[in-house]
């Protein structure tokens, strides 16, 4: 899912697609990755940089303000996106491949037990 807005966005700090997709700049890291850090963790911009010494605290809290900026059409993005994984998650159990298989439950019981 994509959104737009009436002119091209741009923010200190992130690299924005033509989807409005953000990331920090000069990294791999996803604002919405961020926020589902912040969200799933409790973390704070600046337990997030602890996490990331990589991106700078300015960047996340530049992060942070895009997101709360957009937060309705970002939130939609990742939940269509976490659905998207749900679903081809189950594909993968439905033809047999994956953890939650029998055989790969069984050689995991297995290792355990060499190990044990």
């Amino acid at each position: 899912m994509t959104f737009t807005t009436d002119n091209p966005v741009t923010w200190q700090y992130l690299e924005i697609d033509a989807q409005n997709q953000a990331t920090i700049a000069n990294s791999r890291v996803s604002v919405s990755q961020l926020i589902q850090e912040k969200h799933t963790h409790g973390w704070s911009p600046e337990e997030l940089h602890f996490q990331h010494p990589e991106i700078p605290l300015a960047a996340i809290y530049s992060a942070l303000s895009y997101y709360y900026t957009y937060q309705i059409q970002i939130d939609a993005q990742m939940t269509q996106e976490q659905e998207k994984i749900h679903t081809l998650q189950a594909d993968l159990i439905k033809i047999g491949v994956g953890h939650h298989t029998a055989d790969f439950k069984q050689a995991l019981q297995q290792k355990r037990q060499q190990q044990g």
